[in-house]
């Protein structure tokens, strides 16, 4: 019995060894993806599709002299308080 979990112990050590060790030298013979290609494999877009730029930003429309008067008044202390 101790002879059979030394043979799987040993096997799955070389296996493991050569998932490790045998890919990794063709895989650093490889050249390097491209910064901005790997980039959007990270962000998870799609790398052949073209980048466009954001919208411009809408501002919002100014405040109106109305709406200016309303936050004064807001602002403004309440001389009178309710006991």
């Amino acid at each position: 019995m101790q002879f059979f979990v030394g043979v799987v112990v040993g096997a799955s050590i070389v296996g493991l060894l050569v998932i490790l060790i045998a890919p990794s030298r063709r895989v650093r013979a490889e050249p390097p993806i491209p910064r901005d290609v790997e980039t959007k494999l990270l962000l998870g877009e799609d790398p052949d599709q073209g980048t466009t730029p954001p919208p411009a930003e809408t501002h919002p429309a100014p405040y109106s002299p109305k709406d200016l008067a309303e936050l004064r008044r807001l602002s403004e202390p309440r001389s009178r308080r309710k006991s």
